[in-house]
């Protein structure tokens, strides 16, 4: 949610998100479905794609009548309608792509700047979702991996468990600390500095319960208001603070938002975890290297944040409460 380089993140035309590699013709009404599903509307996938709405509409339209899809109204994933013959599709789509060299990875905004720049990466919009829509857009195949944060699962794992889903495989990629920052209050009242912008509840729920146990009153940003603007309107209207984690931001970033330091910090660790699903891809030569280098570049984020001491540990604020 705060990089740069995520508040204007979208999936660039066909043409050009890789020099070695573009969707076959028989599958782009499917890349443009999929575009559809991981953004949530067709506006948003008309900007990811470069192309018009109507275009989208369309082509969603066709795909909905050949495969005989049955939309589920409310629904955060397949909420267009999916079936064994279209998921094999995906399946086929996923195939390919990895024949280019090439993974569709996804995450969440605020850890959007890990795939800055891998030419190997075909990535998409980044949206926040709880770990385990992530485990079934993996399942459906509309997604080769995801870089999932464990404020996103619904319960603290102990010690060095790994959440598991069948057919998929979970990576751990490191640790990295996320410290609040804010507006400089516009009043010294000091209620109204102990209050958090956070996504909604059922996404990051133990980022919530974390931060309610250090007496942090939370607000919840609107699901339909993702974008960087959003957030920091929001912040500086309703004076809420927000976490993120300084290293995953461009330097100088904080300062030029006309953010500071919270005179709280409540010491926050996530952890980082890769979903790959098993088999082909999984084991693939571009899976181990996108591997080595997103345990790197999270390294690399935690050593340029701030350091939080060992015992703030999510663990231990489980066992502490």
């Amino acid at each position: 949610m705060a990089s740069t380089c995520t508040a204007q993140a979208c999936l660039p035309s066909r043409g050009d998100h890789s020099p070695t590699y573009a969707p076959p013709g028989p599958l782009e009404p499917l890349h443009v479905l999929d575009l559809l599903e991981l953004t949530g509307t067709q506006i948003k996938a008309a900007r990811a794609l470069g192309m018009h709405q109507s275009t989208v509409c369309r082509s969603a339209a066709l795909m909905g009548e050949q495969f005989r899809l049955q939309p589920r109204r409310g629904a955060s994933v397949c909420r267009y309608g999916s079936n064994e013959s279209l998921r094999l599709l995906r399946l086929a789509y996923r195939a390919h792509r990895l024949m280019g060299g090439q993974l569709r990875i996804a995450t969440d905004p605020l850890h959007q700047a890990l795939l800055a720049g891998l030419v190997s990466v075909q990535a998409v919009p980044p949206r926040i979702r709880p770990s385990q829509e992530w485990a079934q857009l993996l399942s459906q195949a509309l997604i080769d991996g995801a870089i999932v944060s464990s404020w996103c699962h619904p319960r603290v794992l102990a010690g060095e468990c790994l959440p598991s889903w069948s057919g998929l495989i979970t990576v751990p990629l490191g640790t990295l600390p996320l410290q609040l920052v804010s507006h400089p209050p516009a009043t010294a009242e000091p209620t109204s500095r102990r209050k958090v912008l956070l996504p909604r509840l059922n996404v990051t729920p133990l980022l919530h319960e974390a931060l309610a146990w250090h007496g942090f009153q939370v607000e919840q940003q609107p699901i339909s208001s993702q974008d960087v603007p959003s957030w920091l309107k929001r912040m500086h209207d309703r004076q809420l603070a927000m976490p993120l984690c300084p290293g995953l931001v461009d330097p100088g970033w904080i300062e030029a938002q006309g953010l500071v330091p919270h005179p709280e910090q409540p010491h926050l660790m996530e952890q980082l975890w890769l979903l790959l699903p098993q088999g082909l891809v999984g084991s693939s030569r571009e899976a181990r290297h996108l591997i080595r280098t997103l345990r790197q570049r999270v390294e690399k984020a935690g050593e340029a944040s701030q350091a939080v001491p060992a015992e703030d540990s999510l663990e231990n604020y489980a066992a502490s409460a």
